[in-house]
């Protein structure tokens, strides 16, 4: 699998499958903001970018997983979800323009754990 072939999630299209009840998963996996950050998408589970591999195995394979991160082009996202891939998670795909993009259009956060 490509990159190109990872699904590419805009934020109005997670908001609206997660308001509808889809059976889909965000999973926050920011670097560098989360330390700092009080807030995750609503329902998000976490996966430290840093040792993500064995983290993958816990996902739930019913859902579609749609990671997150704080850099440009997704590149921590789509790296996880191209993992998550291989290890045989067939629904994966990013959010584009990541966190910040899901909290300029104002959607519903919740205070991270």
């Amino acid at each position: 699998m490509a990159w190109d072939d990872i699904a590419q999630w805009q934020p109005q299209d997670l908001f609206a499958s997660l308001k509808m009840g889809d059976k889909v998963l965000p999973v926050d996996c920011r670097e560098f903001s989360w330390r700092e950050a009080e807030t995750k998408i609503r329902g998000a589970t976490r996966i430290d970018p840093m040792s993500f591999t064995s983290a993958i195995d816990e996902l739930p394979k019913e859902k579609e997983i749609v990671f997150y991160c704080d850099r440009p082009g997704e590149q921590t996202s789509m790296k996880i979800a191209l993992t998550a891939f291989d290890k045989g998670y067939t629904r994966v795909g990013v959010l584009v323009g990541g966190f910040d993009a899901w909290a300029a259009a104002d959607y519903r956060v919740e205070p991270k754990e």
